[in-house]
């Protein structure tokens, strides 16, 4: 059996992950990333899950790398009026290089971790695919790992829901089994984003506009709305309105009716395509975490890709990840630059 790296946590997942190897084998070691930032958790919490198992386990310091790959890009994209997406980014430029670069120094021949998704290949290569139990798959946030990385790992919780993880670690008698799943960004102050963009001095108040360009009220950061938002508006319309676009140079606002919020498609930058996109309407795209997914056609465009949906969506949010699936499978993904708004809702794209 094989020497096998384990990223710990101390929650259920991952150590769920590092039993189910074990009992199959396999020569365990654990991992914990020590991110400097927020609660950072997994050294102490990681420890705890590999003396319970008897594993060996080592911290893996990313403090310099998080910072500057990681939180600066996510705060100045909060301050230019764009929403970012953490957690794929640091899943590709910091959490798995680094532990792969770990787990190499320890003589193991992969890494595994407690996502939710699976491993799929043909003679395109390695992709990645949804977890079987849909509701739980984090195949979205693995998105931008490059093949080259996706054939060094394992992920044992492929074909499990988080329902069964939880009731085997319960029956393992794993202490992990009752810690309660992090609902927040990792690296957030007890004041959330708050208390950080005011820390490194990127808070932008502005102006709260309709869709004329009206000033309807003030705000007290940028960083506090993104696109579709409803709550904490501060404005009243006679409806209900929805933040329908964000100006970065300005720090304003836009906020109107619902229907300002439809889009029939998107611009993306940096794709990265695990195989050739298919002809046709094969091809699904989800532009955040709980999006169900739209059909669309890609096409690149100079260095951009634009993607044409089939039917309109709702809050495209620029600084997202779309990606890309056909049957279940990860295809691509791209950075949302922009999104193409319907034509007379009012938002000019």
């Amino acid at each position: 059996m094989a020497r096998i790296a384990v990223a710990l946590s101390g929650g259920v997942d991952s150590a769920m992950a590092a039993w189910l190897l074990g009992r199959q084998g396999h020569e365990v070691v654990g991992l914990s990333l020590s991110l400097g930032q927020g609660r950072d958790e997994a050294p102490g919490a990681g420890g705890a899950v590999a003396r319970q198992m008897g594993l060996e386990h080592q911290v893996v310091p990313a403090q310099r790398e998080f910072a500057d790959l990681v939180v600066r890009p996510s705060l100045e994209a909060y301050a230019r009026g764009t929403t970012p997406n953490p957690c794929a980014r640091c899943n590709a430029r910091v959490k798995f290089p680094l532990l792969w670069r770990a787990a190499q120094d320890l003589g193991c021949g992969a890494l595994a971790t407690g996502h939710y998704a699976r491993l799929v290949e043909d003679t395109t290569g390695r992709r990645l695919a949804e977890a079987s139990h849909r509701g739980k798959s984090q195949a979205y946030f693995l998105a931008r790992l490059d093949q080259e990385m996706l054939g060094r790992l394992v992920f044992p919780l492929g074909e499990l829901s988080k329902p069964q993880v939880r009731d085997m670690a319960r029956q393992a008698g794993l202490e992990a089994a009752q810690r309660p799943e992090s609902q927040d960004a990792c690296f957030l102050p007890p004041g959330g984003w708050d208390e950080l963009m005011a820390a490194h001095g990127l808070v932008r108040p502005g102006t709260v506009e309709d869709q004329a360009g009206r000033v309807l009220a003030t705000h007290g950061g940028l960083h506090r709305f993104t696109i579709g938002q409803r709550r904490g508006l501060g404005v009243a319309l006679g409806q209900p309105a929805y933040v329908l676009a964000l100006d970065g140079p300005r720090a304003a606002v836009r906020v109107g009716p619902a229907p300002g919020l439809f889009c029939q498609g998107l611009w993306g930058a940096a794709p990265r395509w695990f195989a050739p996109p298919p002809q046709g309407d094969g091809l699904t795209v989800r532009m955040r975490y709980a999006h169900q997914g739209v059909g669309c056609r890609v096409g690149e465009e100079g260095e951009r890709l634009r993607v044409d949906f089939l039917e309109p969506q709702r809050a495209v949010a620029p600084g997202q990840l779309a990606v890309f699936f056909h049957r279940g499978e990860v295809w691509g993904s791209a950075w949302i630059t922009e999104a193409i708004h319907l034509k007379n809702n009012g938002i000019t794209s």
